[in-house]
């Protein structure tokens, strides 16, 4: 991940607007939904989302399950990703738009992401969020975060 040095509010960037090239926002409906990530979402889009959360390629990958060579490769051909690759990168935009929102800027979501917690037996948050289970997880924990649990 590559960090920032500045610590900027980034509540009102729309992740999923970023990842799917204009095509998207967060209040599109599923069939929006669901003919975008059918077409697939491009690299150059990905690449803006990522750069958007100042990730590099490496953890754009692993947060992804999608290899750096696979992502290599989608950037050389300008192919778009598949369709498990792109709700993957769709679903990773909606968590980051509830994780920015609740952590009120990029670096602290990012900070929390790649920070051990006993939610997840000491692991990071990260070690789950490439499943769409650990997203799950990953929201039920940040909603219980704003209910005024601790994390």
């Amino acid at each position: 991940m590559n960090k920032p040095n500045m610590n900027t509010a980034d509540t009102d960037i729309d992740f999923i607007k970023i990842v799917t090239g204009g095509k998207m926002t967060y209040s599109s409906n599923p069939l929006c939904e669901i003919k975008v990530v059918s077409a697939g979402i491009i690299f150059r889009d990905v690449n803006l989302f990522r750069k958007s959360l100042y990730w590099n390629l490496t953890f754009l990958a692993k947060v992804t399950g999608v290899s750096v060579k696979t992502i290599e490769r989608h950037k050389k051909n300008n192919k778009p990703f598949n369709l498990s690759a792109s709700q993957n990168m769709l679903e990773l935009a909606k968590l980051s738009l509830v994780g920015v929102a609740y952590f009120g800027d990029v670096n602290r979501w990012n900070h929390w992401l790649t920070t051990p917690h006993i939610q997840f037996h000491n692991n990071k948050p990260t070690s789950v969020i490439d499943t769409i289970r650990g997203r799950e997880l990953i929201k039920r924990i940040i909603s219980g975060l704003e209910q005024g649990f601790t994390a």
